[in-house]
């Protein structure tokens, strides 16, 4: 706005101005500034405002969750520095480092990628990727140069959560592999460990992933991981036993030496297997974490896992010794059962002990070698056939199954020279008829011979031969009398014919010198019979001496048969010595 023109002089003022004054002094000029000039200086600020707030509310919707890991120990793990990582790619950063409340583990606080919520699952894991060293080999040795990291394996489960606790070690089985896990129930871990390969037919196609003691503290849980597709294999009726370093037996059946591989005797092994009658259809696959019985051998494992099966006694006369429990039942080879029980069968004083054996046999085993006539599975059926059998000669025997050990098992035949008998159904259980073991044979043999032996009156007969050798040695003394005197008289017609010579044909001269030499040798006979049959003569002594023996070794079958009926053993291992 301009300023207006100042008015004349003396205007405004009365009487005009004074002389020499100064002149009046203008008036103002009032100039409006521009607002342009401040509008700048405030822009910059806030724009940069603007800015700030776009970064955060784009960090704040860029960032990923934030989750708690709780470890044993932080070693390796570093703030800011260390990673998380699946498949060897980077999802995540340790945030902080802490400890929990009762100070007993280590809180790590880690933030992830935007995107990653899957990473919550409830049953996702982690762990911290270091440098080990175990049985099944060593990992981890990429960390000695990059740093420790926290390994993900990120689970399937609908259920979400923040909160982990992290592994200790790597898990054997990622959920990403397929296959599926099983459980198994053991008295014992024995050798096994995490880790522990599991074997079909020689072949490596899973491995044990954990394992705990039972709250009651009876038994041993062992999870283990059958990589697909040989987890179809496994159905109910599948059978696992430790297949651990080398199973080396020594019992009826001789010396049994046992592996898997060279792995399974350095570190253990599980072995399964899935019997199938001839004909039979596959069984379907098992179900995820069914569970199943873990045995200690192979032979356990088809002993504990038999269904059903029918219990029996069986008496047995003598002794029992070299049988155990579990020793089995055998039907020319074939294995029906096994030995639950040996007890004494103690009816009354005036009865001989007997042995009561019991065992317990399989029907589904004599389904196996009597197919047709056992192909109906009802119990009734079954004892008809048996009962067919026993008619037959069908009988329990002992035998020795190893010389070496002197164990022996019961063996089921057929007898046909053996005393009928019957089944006792009314019993419980069923007493199943039997015959003497090879054992007893022998005994009864030896006993048989001994006992015929001590009836034969050896002093009677000693007595009587010899009064018969002195009967026979007067009959001698008498023939040499009569001898002697036959000799006088040949002597006498010996003279006669030396008188008679001249006039005796030399033929008849002949005659008499053949009889003289056959004198003499009736003569030098009846002296060597007379000295052989004399009192103190050698044919006598020996005869007395020979006698002796006899009676001698008589005894000594009675005593061996005596240490045989209590130590049956010896014939295998000889007689024990003498504790000094």
């Amino acid at each position: 706005m301009a300023a207006e023109p100042p008015s004349g002089p003396g205007e405004g003022r009365p009487g005009g101005p004074e002389p020499g004054a100064p002149g009046p002094f203008p008036e103002p000029l009032l100039v409006r500034q521009s607002v342009r000039s401040l509008w700048l200086f405030w822009l910059i600020p806030v724009i940069a405002l603007a800015v700030g707030g776009w970064l955060g509310v784009r960090a704040l919707l860029d960032r990923g969750p934030t989750i708690t890991i709780e470890f044993r120990t932080a070693d390796g793990l570093e703030a800011g520095k260390t990673r998380i990582k699946y498949k060897d790619v980077d999802i995540g950063v340790v945030k902080t480092i802490g400890l929990t409340d009762d100070h007993s583990r280590v809180r790590v606080s880690a933030e992830l990628a935007k995107g990653l919520d899957s990473v919550l699952a409830e049953d996702t894991r982690f762990w911290v990727v270091r440098p080990r060293v175990g049985t099944t080999g060593v990992t981890g040795l990429g960390t000695l140069f990059s740093g420790a990291y926290v390994g993900v394996d990120i689970g399937k489960s609908a259920e979400h959560r923040s909160e982990f606790t992290g592994l200790e070690s790597p898990p054997q089985v990622t959920t990403d592999v397929p296959g599926r896990q099983f459980v198994l129930q053991a008295d014992d871990l024995g050798s096994l460990e995490v880790g522990t390969p599991v074997y079909f037919r020689h072949v490596a196609v899973g491995q044990v992933v954990s394992y705990e003691i039972e709250p009651a503290g009876r038994n041993v849980t062992v999870q283990l991981f059958v990589n697909a597709p040989y987890d179809r294999f496994v159905t109910r009726d599948t059978r696992f036993w430790q297949a651990s370093g080398v199973d080396v037996s020594f019992d009826t059946n001789g010396l049994k030496v046992d592996t898997q591989s060279l792995a399974s005797i350095l570190i253990g092994g599980v072995a399964f297997e899935t019997p199938q009658e001839p004909g039979a259809q596959a069984a379907p696959p098992a179900d995820a974490n069914t569970r199943f019985r873990l045995a200690a051998d192979r032979a356990d494992a088809y002993k504990r896992t038999d269904v059903g099966g029918t219990p029996y006694v069986m008496l047995f006369k003598g002794s029992v010794r070299g049988l155990n429990v579990g020793a089995p039942v055998d039907f020319r080879g074939i294995v029906l059962g096994e030995v639950t029980d040996i007890r004494v069968n103690f009816v009354s004083p005036d009865r001989d002990v007997d042995m009561a054996v019991f065992v317990r046999v399989y029907p589904q085993r004599l389904r196996e070698v009597y197919v047709n006539p056992l192909r109906e599975s009802s119990a009734e059926r079954e004892r008809q056939v048996l009962d067919a059998m026993v008619q037959h000669g069908f009988r329990a025997q002992l035998r020795s199954g190893n010389l070496l050990t002197g164990q022996l098992y019961v063996a089921l035949d057929f007898f046909p020279r053996s005393p009928r008998s019957t089944v006792d159904w009314a019993r419980n259980p069923p007493e199943f008829p039997t015959v003497p073991g090879t054992l007893d044979t022998l005994q009864q043999s030896l006993e048989s011979i001994a006992g015929k032996l001590e009836k034969i009156p050896l002093d009677t007969l000693a007595e009587q031969a010899s009064k018969t050798f002195g009967h026979l040695d007067q009959a001698i003394q008498h023939a040499d009398g009569a001898i002697g005197r036959l000799e006088n008289t040949l002597q006498g017609a010996d003279a006669v014919l030396g008188q008679v010579s001249t006039r005796i044909a030399p033929e008849a001269q002949a005659m008499l010198q053949d009889a003289r030499r056959a004198l003499d040798t009736l003569n030098r006979t009846v002296a060597s019979v007379g000295g052989d049959l004399g009192a103190a003569s050698p044919l006598q002594s020996d005869a007395r001496r020979t006698l002796a023996e006899v009676a001698a070794a008589a005894r000594a079958l009675r005593v061996l048969s005596d240490y045989l009926e209590r130590h049956p053993e010896s014939l295998l291992r000889g007689k024990p010595e003498d504790e000094k």
